[in-house]
């Protein structure tokens, strides 16, 4: 089973999520961070679950319901990792 990694940029985007949530209702940003931590960690059981990204050959993209929009992983699987690289709001501009 492949070890989950989460990079410097989705822990700094993870960080971000929580804090825009924070001021107007901490309970829910702990919930939201616990969900995105969780789908995160389920990728090592299953990797290849989430959705290829067309326009980035190796990425991949895990949909994180939560609320009425959610959020999204974008990640690569590597021969003994998982290396979650970014996570976005799905309102948010973001590549792909």
């Amino acid at each position: 089973m492949p070890t989950v990694v989460w990079s410097r940029p989705a822990l700094a985007d993870l960080d971000r999520q929580y804090r825009f949530l924070k001021d107007q209702n901490p309970e829910l940003a702990s919930r939201a961070v616990q969900a995105i931590i969780q789908a995160g960690k389920s990728l090592a059981q299953s990797p290849q679950r989430g959705t290829p990204i067309a326009a980035a050959p190796g990425l991949r993209k895990l949909v994180v319901r939560f609320g009425k929009v959610g959020y999204l992983l974008h990640y690569t699987v590597l021969e003994d990792e998982v290396l979650i690289l970014r996570v976005y709001h799905g309102r948010q501009n973001r590549p792909a």
